[in-house]
């Protein structure tokens, strides 16, 4: 079966939800029987497609043109000459109003729209906003079925956006093999002198925007007054990095705290298996790839008790509460000094990271596309 995958998200380098989830997709549809054709109107970076098995899928590069032309005129037109049964945007928008195939669209969640009176009104108003919402509305109101990721945003995207439950389904996520695979010792230590990291150390990686509520951290890590570990933050916060830095230097941690920076995905696994734990504190999630990650490498996992983040953790690890920093606090130091309680964590992440499989979620997203077929 010929489907036509919006791959256009894989043409930057960076490597982060959206696009991890398509490259794991595109993985494990070809033993499903599927045949991936992917459609850009910008190169696709190379290093995403070395992640693909050989000649199992097609690419499609769009000749130089406007965005609304390619996805509105160009991209109909090449389905309908590529003769695919099913159009699939695993994102949030780049779906044709019209097309000559069922069209299935990926909505991750509804942050955006809940959050949305928290952005300026000059960045609401302005025209590039405009546009988007105007794409991601056609997205929403075309595809003739909705996969999303979690019980929470499915919640969120008929509340806010008033989407029909029929229309939506519910695929986890997961993390990839990589992080399933057994770490050595050797492995550990590479990634430990790469970083410089001789101390015991607490671990973050991710964005820095305002949801993912890292000062909440920095300020329950010099509450809980750990002298000898080490916050290890992880992710590009270059636009962040001078109000982080006054923020530790406030609460007099500054030789405790370690901005290291955009990682490279190899070193991800060493880096969550060498940690004492793993700290979420995002305020508002659709799912929470970190978590399935931090889970597959056995790493004592803590996470907020907030949005997606419980039903994605499960029994794997412990959550906290937002509203104060001493539950956290309290977390961080019983993680540190009790290696009885930290080895119980690690076995309850390691026995919940069974419960993720991009070849279930696979399955289940093949499974989407038949209903869409079935019902056009």
């Amino acid at each position: 079966m010929n489907v036509g995958v919006n791959a256009r998200i894989l043409s930057a380098a960076t490597l982060r939800g959206w696009n991890r989830y398509t490259l794991n997709l595109l993985n494990e549809l070809p033993a499903l029987g599927v045949h991936p054709i992917l459609y850009s109107d910008q190169a696709l970076h190379p290093t995403h497609l070395a992640r693909l098995p050989a000649e199992t899928f097609t690419v499609r590069i769009a000749p130089p043109m406007w965005y609304a032309r390619w996805e509105q005129r160009w991209l109909p037109a090449q389905l309908r000459s590529d003769g695919v049964a099913l159009f699939h945007t695993p994102f949030h928008f780049g779906m044709p109003f019209f097309s000559h195939c069922p069209r299935v669209l990926t909505l991750h969640d509804a942050i955006d729209q809940a959050e949305r009176s928290e952005a300026p009104l000059g960045e609401r108003l302005a025209v590039r906003s405009q546009l988007t919402n105007l794409y991601r509305w056609i997205a929403r109101t075309r595809a003739h079925h909705i996969i999303t990721v979690s019980e929470h945003a499915r919640g969120e995207l008929i509340e806010h956006f008033g989407l029909a439950p029929a229309r939506l389904t519910v695929t986890p996520e997961a993390a990839d093999s990589h992080f399933h695979a057994e770490i050595s010792q050797r492995e550990r230590e590479r990634v430990r002198v790469k970083f410089a990291l001789s101390s015991s150390y607490i671990w973050y990686v991710g964005g820095y925007e305002s949801r993912k509520n890292v000062p909440f951290l920095l300020r329950a890590f010099a509450e809980a007054a750990l002298r000898d570990v080490r916050l290890v933050l992880a992710g590009d916060c270059e636009s962040e990095r001078n109000e982080l830095e006054r923020l530790t230097h406030a609460l007099q941690i500054d030789d405790q705290v370690r901005l290291v920076g955009t990682i490279e995905d190899k070193d991800l696994p060493g880096l969550y298996a060498e940690a004492l734990c793993f700290v979420y504190p995002s305020r508002h999630e659709g799912f929470g790839l970190q978590l399935c990650e931090a889970m597959a490498t056995g790493c004592p996992t803590l996470a907020a008790r907030a949005s997606s983040l419980p039903e994605v953790l499960g029994n794997g690890g412990e959550t906290f509460t937002l509203h104060d920093t001493a539950e956290l606090s309290e977390l961080l130091r019983r993680v540190s000094n009790d290696t009885e309680y930290r080895d119980q964590l690690a076995a309850r992440a390691t026995a919940r990271s069974t419960q993720y499989s991009w070849k279930r979620t696979a399955a289940a997203t093949v499974a989407v596309y038949r209903k869409a077929m079935n019902r056009t």
